[in-house]
């Protein structure tokens, strides 16, 4: 189904480019209309989606969140959504009991895994909670560098 969405949407920002250039579709904003549905189409067939896909199947648990080896937050979280765009996987946590969703971004994640009970990322380029970058961690170089990014059900 997401492979049908996204070449639906490069079908429909070649054909507005076209109508664009051939003159046919003359609203100034057509290139950038076109450029748009295109990379959005494009994003839906690379390994973040895909990644964001297998997450998905989390929504809706309560699940506890590591990133650069630190918890996130005292409690836990609920799992409002997961969402591929581009290079960036987006987490949407809502804090537990009653509080406001946070926008966790991992900016291209490398080495993930995902299972029934969790998700792990290795690696990524940064991490933003609600916009402002978590620094990773100042370690020792015979250290290793703590996970980017750890998930697990809480079964409390």
């Amino acid at each position: 189904m997401r492979k049908a969405i996204g070449l639906t949407l490069i079908v429909a920002g070649l054909a507005v480019g076209v109508a664009w250039s051939n003159r046919s579709f003359a609203h100034p904003f057509a290139p950038v209309i076109a450029l748009v549905l295109f990379l959005v189409g494009a994003s839906m067939f690379g390994q973040v989606s895909r990644l964001a896909a297998e997450i998905s199947k989390l929504e809706g648990k309560t699940v506890r969140v590591k990133v650069w080896g630190t918890d996130l937050g005292d409690g836990g979280f609920e799992l409002k959504s997961v969402s591929g765009i581009g290079p960036g996987l987006h987490v949407y946590l809502r804090p537990l009991p009653e509080g406001k969703v946070r926008h966790l971004k991992i900016a291209q994640p490398r080495g993930a895994v995902v299972g029934a009970t969790g998700a792990e990322v290795v690696g990524a380029k940064y991490i933003q909670l609600d916009g402002k970058r978590i620094t990773k961690p100042e370690i020792a170089a015979e250290q290793p560098l703590p996970k980017a990014f750890l998930m697990g059900i809480d079964e409390r």
